[in-house]
């Protein structure tokens, strides 16, 4: 048997490393709607307008009544006091939308420019603040999916000619010269070469990796330390796609360091729109036990589920549950405590790296998708970061549990924070 004083330097360590594991996590929020807006965020932008994108918004409008309307936006929609809340509510990282039109504009384009000094500006929020950044790059030219995310909503124009690719690797290579400038701090940790492509005829697979390659060259070329971080989406693959993808023969170009994969979980969409709440946690317990396999096993790069909220479909929605709204919020604290222990590491050597939130705010504040919301109704804990405000238990695989086994496993950490103690006591 070990001595007291050797038992307890074990304890000490084990509990240290734990800790490690808990801190190192991304926890963030998106920061949608604002430099790039979404009309169901940001709706008083399209009232007087029958565009449903950006690049329609400034078509219908003009460049110079766009660029007053966009910019009033920008200064007013997000300011420095939101990192601040931010990061006193426990989040550590921030993910910021951006079109490729704020870095390379063209003059036929209807698009305005100036979102990158507000973008520049927020690097510099998010330093002061200690909060991580992502750049996402939104908006690729001709529109990676034909959503209105993207810029653009319609047709999926981006790999049907060589320009589009080249222009989108200037925008990449400008934001990694940028922002690995000691003058940010080193705040942005990661950019997203595209945010959710869609494969199909338009955009075949072999398209979206021989740009994921190109982009990933255009990044370290202008970063050769690789001080930031590459992140490819999972263009809605499922994540087994990518698995051992430092072997398999046809994305053996990735870089094999430095690399994320970025998935969206929601429950709003296909094919998950439609499940009863038993499903639904069903569902993110299985994503869970899939994220927490040892990446040795599962052959997956780091994963981030870089988007997700408590949006659910139309069944769900308050007015089906309690008058008193109640029970509702019980279920989105149930629902967002089951996601944040299904995206988190609890252990080595797991593809998981974390989770961001879409999104920290709606116009109105949608209660499913505004973090800030939350917040205020209680249904998000106050700080996501203190173990002790989370009220369900979650097991081995991050799947949760009952109140009462929360309480049981509070109980459990008493009781080796009193054996720990007591060690130091007799050693």
């Amino acid at each position: 048997m070990l001595p007291a004083h050797h038992l307890a330097t074990v304890l000490f360590l084990v509990l240290a490393h734990l800790v490690q594991i808990a801190t190192c996590q991304i926890k963030g929020v998106n920061l949608g709607g604002w430099l790039l807006s979404e009309p169901w965020i940001t709706p008083s932008l399209y009232d007087n307008v029958s565009a449903e994108d950006e690049w329609h918004l400034c078509d219908e409008l003009g460049k110079d009544s766009c660029s007053q309307l966009l910019r009033t936006h920008w200064k007013s929609f997000l300011n420095q006091s939101d990192f601040q809340a931010i990061q006193s509510a426990g989040l550590n990282a921030v993910r910021i939308p951006i079109g490729y039109w704020a870095v390379d504009l063209e003059d036929w384009e209807p698009y305005v420019d100036g979102q990158f000094d507000y973008l520049a500006r927020a690097v510099r929020w998010a330093d002061e603040a200690g909060l991580d950044v992502i750049v996402s790059l939104h908006g690729l030219p001709g529109s990676q999916n034909g959503q209105e995310n993207s810029g653009l909503a319609g047709e999926i124009l981006f790999a049907s000619n060589s320009s589009n690719f080249e222009r989108s690797l200037r925008v990449l290579t400008n934001l990694s010269a940028e922002f690995s400038q000691d003058v940010y701090g080193g705040a942005v940790k990661s950019i997203e070469l595209a945010n959710e492509p869609r494969i199909g005829s338009s955009l075949p697979f072999d398209d979206l990796l021989e740009y994921y390659q190109r982009g990933s060259d255009a990044v370290r070329a202008e970063d050769p330390s690789s001080s930031i971080n590459i992140t490819i989406h999972d263009a809605f693959q499922p994540l087994t796609s990518w698995e051992a993808h430092t072997s398999t023969a046809n994305i053996t170009r990735l870089p094999t360091t430095s690399l994320t994969l970025d998935t969206h979980q929601y429950y709003a969409f296909y094919p998950h729109g439609n499940l009863s709440e038993s499903a639904i946690l069903d569902s993110v317990c299985a994503v869970s036990k899939q994220l927490k396999e040892k990446s040795s096993k599962s052959k997956l790069p780091p994963v981030l589920v870089g988007e997700w909220s408590l949006a659910q479909n139309s069944s769900m929605l308050p007015e089906n549950y309690a008058s008193n709204g109640t029970e509702y919020t019980s279920w989105l604290r149930l629902f967002f405590e089951a996601q944040h222990a299904a995206y988190s590491p609890n252990g080595p050597h797991q593809a998981s790296t974390g989770w961001i939130f879409w999104t920290w705010r709606t116009e109105n504040d949608v209660a499913m998708w505004s973090y800030r919301q939350g917040l205020a109704e209680g249904y998000i804990p106050a700080n996501v970061s203190d173990s002790s405000l989370l009220k369900y238990k979650v097991d081995k695989h991050g799947c949760v549990k009952s109140l009462a086994g929360r309480a049981a496993s509070v109980s459990k950490v008493l009781v080796v924070v009193g054996f720990v103690a007591a060690v130091f006591t007799y050693s």
